[in-house]
C-alpha cells in the first residue's frame, strides 16, 4: 500500500531491491510492487496464504491480518515516544520471529507506519467537541473499539478513500500518520491536532517460507544454475565499492547512503556455499538497513508535523479530565482483546517493561 517515492519506499525501491539484484547479477530477480498495485492489505496477504505472492511489505492492517498477536503494538495510547517502542521491539524481537515461523512466515524486517495523531478541521481540545466530529476509522478493530467506548461518530472508511473523504467534507477528522497527510495533501483542509500520539502503526516485511524453499530446492536439485549464480555473487563481492554502489543506484539522501555503506560492508563477509545460505543473505538484506529506515520515516513525520505548524496547524492539548478519560478508556480496550488477539501474558510484560523503562527514565533525568 505504500506509495511510490515515499519516505516508507524509498529504502526498498531505491537500495534494498536494487542491491539484491545486482548481488546476483539478475540471474535470480526480487521484484517488488508499490501504490496497492496487487490490491490491499488484507488481498496481499490472502494471495500470499494461496501462493500467488511470495512476501509482502504490509502496513499494520496485513502485519496484524498475518500475524494477529502484533496488534498489541498498536494499542491506543499504549507507547509515548520512539524509544518506547525501540526498547519494547527490542525485547520482544525473538518473541515476533517465532510467532511469525508458527504462521509459516519468515519475518524481514519491523519498521514503522509511524505514529498516528488525531487531526480535525474543528478543535479537539474537549472530548465533547470531538463527539460531534465525523470521524474516519481505518486502523482496524481495536480503533473501531477505543472511538466507540469514548462515545465518538466514528466509521470506517478504506484506506484508498481516506483523502477523499476529508476532501468532500464526508470526515473531518480522525487518526494518520503525518507524512501520509502531506502525501496525500490532506493537511491542507486541517486545522487542528492533539499533542500525543494516539496509536502507533507497525509496518512489517515478511516472505512466505514455503516460497523461499521452493527456490532453495530447485537450485539444490539444479547444481549448474547454483553455480552460476554463485560465481555472479563472489564476483558482486569483489568488485562492489560504497562509490560504485551509490553511483550505480544514484543515492543521495543521507539514510540511504548509510545504510548503502552498511550493506556493502556487510556483503563482504558472507558466505554462499550452499542454496540454504541464501536464507541468511536475504534476511540480512532487510535487516541491515532497517534501523536507517526506521530513522527516515521518524525524521520525517518530525518535518511533516513541524511543517504543518509553520503553515498554521495547531497542536492542542486535551482537557486535563478528559485527557485522564482517554487514557482510562483507551487502557480498558487492551484489556478488552487481552486474551483474543494476543496473549494476556504478552500484555502484561509489555506493561511491567515499560513501567521499568519510564522509572528509569525518570531516575536518569533526576
Amino acid at each position: 500500500m505504500s506509495p511510490d517515492n515515499s519516505v516508507w519506499s524509498d529504502m526498498m525501491g531505491q537500495l534494498i531491491t536494487p542491491f539484491f539484484n545486482e548481488m546476483f547479477g539478475r540471474r535470480m530477480k526480487l521484484t517488488t510492487y508499490f501504490g496497492g498495485t496487487r490490491g490491499d492489505d488484507d488481498g496481499i496477504v490472502d494471495k500470499i496464504r494461496a501462493g500467488k505472492l511470495d512476501g509482502c511489505f504490509c502496513t499494520n492492517q496485513g502485519t496484524v491480518k498475518a500475524v494477529p498477536e502484533m496488534s498489541v503494538l498498536s494499542l491506543p495510547t499504549l507507547f509515548r515516544n520512539y524509544e518506547e517502542v525501540d526498547f519494547i521491539e527490542g525485547k520482544l524481537r525473538k518473541y515476533i520471529e517465532t510467532t511469525y515461523e508458527k504462521q509459516d512466515l519468515i519475518l524481514l524486517f519491523l519498521i514503522d507506519t509511524g505514529f498516528l495523531y488525531f487531526f480535525s478541521v474543528g478543535d479537539p481540545s474537549a472530548l465533547n467537541s470531538i463527539r460531534q466530529f465525523k470521524i474516519f476509522s481505518w486502523f482496524g478493530e481495536i480503533q473501531e473499539k477505543s472511538f466507540l467506548d469514548l462515545g465518538l461518530n466514528s466509521f470506517p472508511v478504506p484506506v484508498p478513500e481516506l483523502a477523499d473523504s476529508i476532501i468532500t467534507g464526508k470526515t473531518n477528522a480522525g487518526a494518520g500518520p503525518a507524512p501520509w497527510l502531506l502525501a496525500t495533501h490532506t493537511n491542507t483542509y486541517i486545522n487542528y491536532y492533539l499533542d500525543f500520539p494516539w496509536f502507533y502503526g507497525v509496518s512489517t516485511g515478511f516472505l512466505d517460507q514455503k516460497a523461499l524453499q521452493r527456490i532453495i530446492d530447485r537450485l539444490e536439485r539444479n547444481p549448474r544454475d547454483f553455480e552460476l549464480l554463485k560465481k555472479q555473487f563472489e564476483k558482486f563481492q569483489k568488485e562492489v565499492t560504497e562509490e560504485s554502489i551509490t553511483a550505480k543506484l544514484g543515492l543521495k539522501d543521507k539514510h540511504l547512503l548509510e545504510a548503502a555503506r552498511k550493506l556493502v560492508a556487510w556483503s563482504r563477509g558472507l558466505r554462499f556455499e550452499s542454496p540454504k545460505d541464501l536464507s541468511g543473505i536475504l534476511a540480512g538484506v532487510f535487516r541491515v538497513p532497517e534501523k536507517d529506515w526506521a530513522q527516515s520515516i521518524r525524521g520525517f513525520e518530525t518535518q511533516c508535523l513541524d511543517g504543518f505548524e509553520k503553515r498554521g496547524m495547531k497542536k492542542v492539548r486535551l482537557a486535563e479530565s478528559d485527557r485522564a478519560r482517554m487514557f482510562l478508556t483507551t487502557a480498558r480496550v487492551w484489556e478488552e482483546f487481552s486474551g483474543r488477539l494476543y496473549p494476556a501474558a504478552l500484555l502484561a510484560g509489555i506493561r511491567d517493561r515499560l513501567t521499568q523503562f519510564r522509572a528509569g527514565k525518570k531516575e536518569a533525568l533526576e
